[in-house]
């Protein structure tokens, strides 16, 4: 699982910047990273979370009928709505079958059953839609059928770096390292391209060269980002 303390080594240790100078620290560094990294990472790779909508409490109430509020435990961004779910008798209403199969034999006619509720779900009363409202609301219709329900969302990625999935854990170090080399950058074309002396001696600053550097390397990896979190697309040619 990645943490910052991994995260900020693999930082410094891939600027290859002389003497291993930075001029922030450790918490400017993560601090930056939490507004600009993160959030761009999580554009393209958000987290998955649930919470629940009570409908009969007020803080969950929106001044528009049939609006809720819904809420993320770490008050973080909220992207999209994945799925709803209500009450079971909204699905005995579309007639979905209450009990699921019991053997091989019967999975044919569950299947079928779950298929026509499926259907007659776009036509019924008991039908329930939802949408997600900016920044943290859900408008369900028709509400006067809504009990308490939940939701499964999309979200910015924790600040604690823990739900940054292992498979992409490299690309989000990466993008960090192009985010640091831009801030520094940015920074030290302010100083022209001469020397900065510091206690470890005078240190070239390479504004403009560690800038662009970064700026490359960020503009590579969102491509990257960009054909990774496309859904795969099968054309069946006939």
């Amino acid at each position: 699982m990645l943490n910052w303390d991994t995260a900020l080594e693999y930082i410094k240790g891939s600027l290859s910047l002389p003497s291993g100078f930075i001029e922030k620290t450790d918490n400017e560094i993560k601090n930056r990273l939490q507004i600009d990294t993160i959030p761009t990472f999580s554009e393209y790779f958000p987290d998955d979370a649930y919470t629940s909508v009570l409908v009969d409490t007020a803080a969950y109430n929106h001044a528009r009928p049939n609006w809720y509020y819904f809420f993320d435990e770490e008050e973080l961004d909220i992207y999209s709505i994945k799925e709803c779910y209500f009450s079971m008798s909204n699905e005995i209403g579309l007639y979905h079958p209450i009990q699921g199969p019991i053997n091989f034999e019967s999975m044919a006619w569950w299947s079928l059953e779950v298929f026509k509720s499926r259907i007659f779900q776009q036509a019924s009363d008991y039908s329930i839609t939802y949408k997600f409202r900016e920044p943290n609301i859900v408008e369900v219709l028709p509400g006067d059928m809504v009990e308490n329900f939940a939701i499964h969302y999309e979200r910015e990625q924790p600040h604690d770096l823990r739900k940054i999935p292992n498979t992409l854990k490299n690309w989000f170090l990466k993008l960090a390292v192009a985010d640091v080399k831009i801030w520094l950058g940015s920074i030290r074309t302010n100083y022209g391209d001469g020397l900065i002396t510091t206690p470890f001696g005078d240190i070239p600053l390479k504004g403009e060269s560690i800038l662009a550097e970064g700026r490359d390397d960020r503009m590579e990896l969102i491509d990257r980002f960009v054909d990774q979190s496309m859904p795969s697309v099968i054309l069946d040619i006939g």
